[in-house]
């Protein structure tokens, strides 16, 4: 997969790849433990950060109250190193920039915007098999990740899978590991190079 006039952007995920929002959630955590009676385990659940509130959160945990505790603190939230210049390479490169995330969208939305990060897409509400479509829906030629599950979706939407490792879990199944998105800028001006090249 090598971009194309009709796959002409680049997709990221939101959490630990361009954003740390561990800071809002642990926030959120405690508020949950310490001011609204629930009995959770922060230190465990941080430790497994990263997956969508279903398979994260104990049952009986308040999602919606947990959500609303994530925004109140919401400008806690910071970019991942590498975020910036890795967004500024894909658009100058001629990329749209499109994210696909498992966080709600007002959520992600104030994230980024929290942050600085400007974007062309948003994609929310989405987690593993569910980011196949909008990858495919908005012609990513790329997915840059932090969980297997996101290399996973990127290689079933015909996408190159590149890993970063800076979430809970390896990207396993990447197609590209670049360890850190700091590397993303130098590995997209290779591939540009490379197909530059007369064959």
């Amino acid at each position: 997969m090598t971009p194309t006039a009709d796959r002409a952007a680049v997709g990221f995920d939101l959490d630990m790849t361009l954003v740390d929002s561990r800071p809002v959630s642990r926030r959120a955590l405690e508020c949950l433990v310490e001011e609204h009676g629930h009995d959770l385990d922060v230190e465990m659940l941080m430790a497994a950060y990263g997956l969508p509130l279903s398979q994260w959160l104990a049952p009986g945990t308040d999602s919606e109250l947990f959500r609303a505790l994530q925004q109140q603190d919401v400008s806690d939230v910071v970019a991942m190193p590498g975020a910036f210049t890795a967004v500024d390479a894909a658009r100058q490169a001629g990329h749209r920039v499109v994210v696909v995330t498992a966080a709600p969208s007002a959520l992600a939305a104030t994230m980024l915007q929290a942050v600085g990060l400007r974007v062309d897409v948003l994609r929310a509400d989405v987690w593993a098999a569910g980011k196949v479509q909008p990858l495919r829906d908005e012609r990513c030629w790329a997915f840059i990740g932090d969980h297997a599950d996101d290399m996973q979706a990127a290689r079933d939407a015909g996408t190159i899978a590149i890993g970063v490792s800076s979430g809970t879990s390896p990207p396993y199944g990447a197609d590209v590991d670049l360890g850190s998105l700091e590397r993303f800028p130098a590995w997209l001006i290779s591939q540009e190079a490379a197909n530059a090249r007369p064959t």
